[in-house]
């Protein structure tokens, strides 16, 4: 069931069916995961502090989501978890979907007025979510990480290739209004949400599926915030397999976007 915003900075809604709500000031923090490596809990405790410490007396929210992990995520890891972030909420399931299916279950359990989705390793620093969350309190209704040029210098050659190709697609077939869908920082509010829970994609592409979905609607404010990887950044590849299957989707996102 969707809502619809009355006042924008956003802080009532009302449901389709009439009900009308208070969404309560905050963020709602959401990290899907696979699999994560090495001390993620020691990381994750550690970077959920200094994302509360940023935004000072603004509640936040950690919704962690466990895409059908088979290693290194266990009831111990759960334990650890809970016992050192107030309220986590957990989303776990057996099958692994992909991060967009993950991303959305996890968007179904927010609380506050505005959300935040990130990677478990916060690629981008802390301080891309406050930047994401303060662009969200200015007005806009969705916001999008951009990584700029030193970004495709850092990438495997393979990998370049791929995101040059995949910004070409997205700027002249899409038409998105901002220049980098796969920065896997994205933040919005009531709108936003509703129009992300709608997305079909599970895969890679769901981020372009919401912002082209996004762009569509000519009401809605959508910005970019300048992120920057951290030191140390791993990049994974990409799979011959997996990228016939991204591309299937991307067939599916521009037929939706011809019967628009």
């Amino acid at each position: 069931m969707s809502i619809e915003l009355l006042q924008a900075p956003p802080t009532t809604a009302i449901y389709t069916s009439g009900e009308q709500i208070t969404l309560t000031s905050g963020l709602d923090l959401i990290l899907p995961c696979w699999n994560p490596s090495g001390p993620w809990v020691e990381s994750l405790i550690r970077h959920y502090h200094e994302v509360t410490d940023l935004m000072g007396r603004v509640p936040v929210q950690l919704i962690l989501v466990n895409d059908g992990s088979v290693k290194n995520f266990t009831a111990q890891h759960t334990a650890w978890l809970e016992a050192a972030i107030p309220g986590i909420i957990i989303v776990s399931y057996a099958q692994n979907r992909g991060k967009g299916h993950a991303v959305r279950e996890g968007v179904k359990r927010s609380q506050y007025a505005f959300q935040v989705y990130t990677d478990l390793d916060f690629p981008f620093g802390v301080k891309a979510v406050k930047e994401a969350y303060d662009r969200l309190m200015q007005g806009l209704d969705v916001v999008a990480g951009e990584r700029g040029a030193a970004y495709l210098k850092e990438l495997p050659r393979k990998r370049r290739v791929i995101t040059r190709i995949s910004r070409l697609l997205n700027k002249i077939v899409l038409q998105l209004k901002v220049k980098d869908a796969q920065a896997g920082l994205k933040g919005f509010n009531a709108h936003g949400r509703n129009i992300l829970l709608r997305t079909r994609i599970d895969g890679f592409l769901y981020d372009s599926e919401f912002l082209y979905h996004a762009g569509k609607r000519p009401h809605l404010k959508i910005g970019a915030v300048p992120v920057f990887c951290r030191p140390g950044i791993q990049f994974s590849s990409f799979r011959i397999k997996l990228l016939l299957k991204e591309m299937r989707n991307y067939c599916r996102i521009i037929t939706s976007a011809n019967a628009a």
